[in-house]
């Protein structure tokens, strides 16, 4: 693990901690964003909450497969487009 800069925070009474400035600025961390927590080995990791990861792989199996699904709508595309 690679360590580029350590700060120390105090923990306030509802277990609320302050980011850095210039941590929060590295990092784009703006007033409103959602931070997501993760309890690892070495500590608690946060990072910001990114939704799409958490929706991968719910389309899964729903068009089958992705090749041959976008195989099958180009021929489509192509028979659409010749019959006009």
């Amino acid at each position: 693990m690679c360590i580029y800069l350590t700060e120390k925070v105090k923990v306030g009474m509802r277990g609320q901690v302050v980011i850095p400035k210039k941590l929060r600025k590295k990092h784009n961390i703006e007033e409103g964003i959602i931070l997501e927590i993760n309890d690892t080995k070495e500590g608690l990791l946060l990072k910001p909450f990114n939704p799409v990861a958490e929706m991968k792989g719910l389309g899964k199996g729903v068009f089958g497969d992705p090749v041959k699904y976008q195989k099958k709508l180009r021929e489509e595309w192509d028979h659409n487009e010749n019959s006009s």
